[in-house]
């Protein structure tokens, strides 16, 4: 056997081969100087027995999964049996899947984050998510999600998102749900609504040409921004040495703590600019944003000088940041208009509808990306931002500032009768959401979203819309236990706030194809000696910074009557991670430079 050949063995274990032996071929050839980073990654996932190994899939996978979320269920059943007290099982709840590397289970009380704990499809549910992030996340920082080999997202992610994506669609097409009147699929209903991808680009499209038509009677000046993480956040298809092992979502998590900085600057600086915002992979991963604001002409330099200013406020001083860092586009209407400059990063980031060639701009030139096929399944590049999008949970497009886009939908479900004695901007508003179908040009009429920002108030308008969602306090009998929601019912004017218009919302039950079953353990949670209490912000977050003992539960340790039934190694270990080594998290810094 070869050097190579060892080389290549030796890296695609714990590897999927694909991977192990790309990197291989590429130590052979460029040698190992310089790559110490992917040699620390490699020895990692190698020593890593805690985790799903990322060198399998398919079946192989599914079942790995499903163990691993049984295995996880199971234990923290064990805590509901063997603690007494509800602050012990939340806790050992936290450290559980701090080590399994899944958010803490989400509910107001104990006892909906111990549903959902004992719960073995909550565990797969959260471990694929986590399993396909950690291994989108290697593959970029090895170097294989780039322009050069796989743009946007590694072709094993897309594959395997297309084909859940596939597979939830199948499951909705099997569910059918009936009102009492009409039966639907949920595959149907979800086709009527923002999940289509055609309805959602139009409605973005809709707004946008709204926006800019009140700009142009207002006179307000169309501004198109891209704002771009620092180098330290881009991995560049593995050849940036100043990459720091950043996820998109840590990338996106910067992006909006810039942009609440410039939010707050603006405000008090009197600017409130409206429009939206894209959110658009490089090709290695690393989100920008494109930013169509419309602001009034004599504040547009400000403006500038407070995005440019807190956009480079972190490295801003390093190679390119002042070129790359923060672009501004001024559109002259006289050219072209505002929705007709930013309908291409529409259409790309959801479909392609349209598009053509689907381009990049990076390193200072334009790459066109073409379609990949793998077996029986093409990939467009809008598919694979799709995917992207799906996998890291990033959102694509949000409005900014503006009328509520919420009361905008929640007029669509009020009836023309409900509002004939409405004030008259309720039911202007409600007209310029309206769309009518007929081949009748006299008769058809599509929505207006200009119309509805001018009932609302204007785009300034902000909090004090003049027109507002109606909520009603709603019982809600859940898979985890039952909660009290606001949930929307109507509308109703700001300026007569007990007169509620109320929308139409039907009952649905399931008619067939819901009969799935899961098993859920019997908690035995009524035993432990201390009332579900509600769990505080303040208290969830000390979970979430793996502070594992809350002073609730100290109490509960010290004044306790009866001894505590735990085995000796547990009561060691809760005690360690009770009082945690301060030298910990110096070495855990060190370990990062």
């Amino acid at each position: 056997m070869g050097f190579g050949a060892v080389i290549q063995q030796t890296y695609v274990n714990g590897l999927p081969y694909r991977m192990g032996a790309a990197l291989s071929a590429r130590f052979a050839r460029d040698g190992y100087v310089g790559e110490e980073k992917k040699h620390r990654l490699i020895h990692q996932l190698q020593t890593d027995y805690d985790s799903i190994p990322l060198d399998i899939e398919g079946e192989q996978l599914k079942a790995a999964l499903i163990n691993a979320g049984d295995r996880a269920a199971r234990e923290c059943f064990g805590y509901v049996e063997r603690y007494k007290f509800t602050g012990m099982i939340v806790d050992g709840i936290a450290l559980l899947c701090h080590r399994m590397r899944v958010p803490l289970p989400c509910g107001q009380t104990s006892r909906e984050i111990i549903a959902r704990a004992v719960d073995r499809s909550w565990w797969i549910r959260k471990l694929r998510i986590e399993h396909a992030r950690r291994f989108e996340h290697v593959s970029i920082q090895l170097g294989l999600t780039g322009l050069k080999c796989d743009p946007y997202i590694s072709r094993e992610s897309a594959i395997r998102q297309a084909q859940h994506n596939r597979a939830i669609q199948k499951l909705l097409e099997k569910i059918t749900l009936t009102n009492g009147t009409d039966e639907y699929s949920v595959a149907e209903l979800a086709d009527l609504g923002p999940a289509n991808k055609a309805i959602r680009r139009g409605e973005l499209m809709l707004r946008m040409r709204g926006y800019e038509e009140i700009a142009g009677d207002l006179g307000h000046v169309a501004l198109f921004w891209t704002i771009t993480c620092p180098s330290k956040f881009h991995s560049v298809g593995g050849e940036n040495k100043n990459y720091n092992g950043a996820t998109p979502r840590d990338a996106q998590a910067y992006l909006v703590r810039v942009w609440s900085l410039i939010r707050y600057a603006l405000k008090q600086a009197g600017i409130r600019p409206y429009g939206f915002r894209i959110a658009e992979p490089h090709s290695d991963g690393c989100p920008h944003w494109h930013m169509l604001l419309f602001v009034e002409p004599r504040q547009e330099a400000r403006m500038t000088a407070i995005i440019t200013k807190y956009a480079l406020a972190e490295d801003g001083d390093e190679k390119g940041a002042q070129e790359n860092r923060v672009k501004l586009v001024q559109i002259d209407t006289a050219i072209g208009t505002a929705a007709g400059y930013i309908v291409k990063y529409v259409c790309k980031n959801i479909d392609g509808h349209g598009v053509g060639d689907h381009k990049t701009f990076e390193n200072g030139r334009t790459y066109t990306l073409v379609p990949d096929v793998f077996g029986n399944l093409e990939l467009t590049p809008s598919q694979r931002v799709t995917y992207w999008s799906q996998v890291w949970n990033i959102r694509q497009f949000q409005q900014i500032g503006g009328a509520p886009v919420g009361v905008w939908r929640e007029m669509r479900r009020v009836q023309e009768e409900t509002i004939r004695k409405a004030p008259a901007p309720i039911k202007a508003a409600w007209l310029a959401c309206q769309t009518i179908k007929s081949d009748d040009p006299m008769i058809a009429k599509r929505a207006d979203y200009a119309e509805y920002v001018r009932a609302q108030g204007g785009p300034l308008v902000g909090r004090g819309a003049a027109i507002r969602i109606a909520t009603r306090d709603t019982a809600i009998d859940g898979r985890y236990g039952a909660t009290n929601a606001e949930k929307p019912c109507g509308v109703y004017f700001a300026a007569q706030p007990f007169a509620v218009y109320e929308s139409v919302r039907y009952q649905w039950t399931v008619k067939e194809g819901g009969g799935v079953a899961v098993a859920v353990p019997w908690t035995r949670v009524n035993k432990c000696a201390d009332e579900f209490e509600p769990v505080s912000k303040e208290a969830r977050e000390n979970l979430k910074n793996s502070k594992i003992f809350s002073a609730e539960w100290s109490a509960e340790w010290k004044t306790a009557e009866t001894p505590l039934k735990m085995p000796a190694e547990d009561i060691e270990k809760f005690q360690r991670h009770r009082k945690p080594d301060p030298g910990a998290h110096l070495r855990y810094l060190k370990g990062k430079e």
